[in-house]
């Protein structure tokens, strides 16, 4: 059984690839940030090295060694420190070269592959181009237009959607045991992404920083453009952290937009509506929309590596007011 929340389309698909024999050679599995990416990845592993039926069956000792993390012929790799670096990728092509100990495939599991550097990327390219044939590939990313289009036109794409919020809502209540409250703000809040619900049931520090992220948004649209510069220079010290606090004043820009239209139901940060609602009457809906616009460019804009402390000014100076 694929132990992951939604994407049966997604299941369907490698199910039906493994029963068939007919395994490519690398895929990339691309989507936002905590929607079911690396599990996927693994439960496909497990799908490959297991003796038992149907695959994966839990039981097997392939099975449990996927889950472990101990499997001769599973590797995972990420990013240290903030990119996958040419030695790494020279360690997996190496390793590739080698045939498996337990299992018909080696499988390789490369998450958040556009964070590679150009030297590491270039290696990469290099094994996909002339991959072993017990190699299988899979490469995980959230913005697959930084990878190389070449990499990307000889891996088998899959993109996962968000999932349905009843989805969500169903699996933390059955196989977390959350109550039925919880587990509505919790799929609310997830956009659609199970892993950012079950992160946040399970780490309080997590949510006390989407409250702080929130109503720091708040405060800027209150401040003056002193305040709002003073943010962006000590924001602009810690830019992992700045660019998700952006990424989550986009879920707030829509919820403000979503109000403003009376569609209170589809809100995602119930818990703040009220909060969210006082803004909306400040502010009209051309403000809100520029707020939304403004904060997108900026995400794309440093996407593309702009300088951070520089684009948060911009966006410091662009963002709408609310009227005491």
């Amino acid at each position: 059984m694929w132990k992951i929340i939604g994407h049966d389309w997604a299941v369907q698909l490698l199910e039906a690839s493994i029963n068939q024999g007919n395994i490519a050679n690398a895929y990339l599995l691309t989507g936002p940030d905590g929607v079911g990416k690396r599990t996927l990845a693994l439960e496909m592993a497990r799908a490959l090295c297991c003796t038992g039926h149907p695959r994966p069956c839990d039981e097997c000792d392939n099975c449990r060694a996927v889950i472990r993390g101990s499997h001769p012929d599973v590797l995972v790799i990420g990013p240290q420190d903030g990119s996958i670096k040419i030695d790494q990728v020279r360690e997996l092509r190496r390793r590739a070269m080698l045939a498996p100990h337990r299992s018909r495939y080696k499988i390789y599991i490369i998450t958040d592959a556009e964070t590679a550097t150009p030297e590491a990327a270039n290696s990469l390219l290099k094994t996909l181009e002339e991959p072993p044939k017990h190699l299988v590939l899979i490469l995980t990313a959230s913005n697959a237009d930084a990878l190389l289009p070449t990499i990307v036109s000889r891996c088998q794409v899959i993109n996962l959607r968000p999932v349905p919020l009843s989805t969500i809502e169903k699996a933390l209540r059955e196989r977390w045991d959350i109550q039925a409250e919880e587990a509505t703000f919790l799929a609310h809040v997830s956009t659609g992404c199970p892993g950012v619900a079950i992160k946040l049931a399970q780490d309080e520090g997590l949510r006390d920083k989407r409250e702080r992220e929130i109503k720091t948004l708040l405060e800027i649209l209150k401040g003056d453009v002193i305040d709002r510069f003073e943010w962006a220079a000590s924001a602009s010290r810690d830019p992992t952290t700045a660019q998700e606090m952006l990424e989550r004043w986009l879920t707030i820009w829509r919820d403000m937009l979503l109000l403003a239209e009376g569609r209170r139901d589809w809100v995602v940060n119930l818990d703040f509506v009220d909060e969210l609602g006082k803004a909306v009457e400040q502010m009209g809906k051309e403000a809100l929309f520029k707020g939304l616009r403004e904060t997108c460019s900026t995400v794309q804009a440093l996407k593309k590596n702009a300088n951070l402390r520089l684009a948060l000014e911009v966006l410091m100076l662009n963002l709408p007011c609310t009227r005491a």
